[in-house]
């Protein structure tokens, strides 16, 4: 049994050997005709139906029941106080968080600064002046 083995291999490499022929490789026909034919015999993909679920940033989209559903899942996503029109159609308030009735730079803060402080100063000068008259 154990010498059949090693005969088996040998009897198979035989065979191959002997079945093997020396046949010159297949020329391969390259020209721009067959080409062109083998190209053309290619079928085309079917088309991808629509998706079903589309992904946005901070969004998903599908749709069902006849109408498309857009679900925001991020907070960025909601709409801010004052980022679009109201009933009365007017234009957005770029300050309306901030309540902020002026657009105002550092160098108009210290000059207001000033002014109030200017102010509170007469207001004290002017109520020392004042004399108030008791009855008696």
């Amino acid at each position: 049994m154990k010498a059949s083995v090693p005969a088996f291999v040998f009897f198979a490499f035989a065979l191959r050997a002997a079945a093997q022929e020396d046949v010159p490789p297949r020329q391969i026909d390259a020209t721009q005709e067959t080409l062109r034919k083998f190209v053309a015999s290619i079928p085309e993909p079917p088309p991808k139906p629509p998706r079903k679920v589309t992904f946005h940033f901070g969004s998903i989209e599908f749709r069902a029941l006849g109408m498309r559903w857009r679900i925001n899942y991020l907070p960025i996503a909601t709409p801010l106080p004052g980022s679009g029109f109201t009933t009365t159609h007017q234009w957005p308030d770029a300050f309306a968080l901030t309540n902020t009735p002026i657009a105002m730079t550092p160098r108009s803060w210290h000059t207001q600064r000033q002014v109030n402080a200017e102010m509170r100063r007469i207001e004290k000068t002017e109520r020392a002046k004042m004399t108030v008259k008791r009855e008696e």
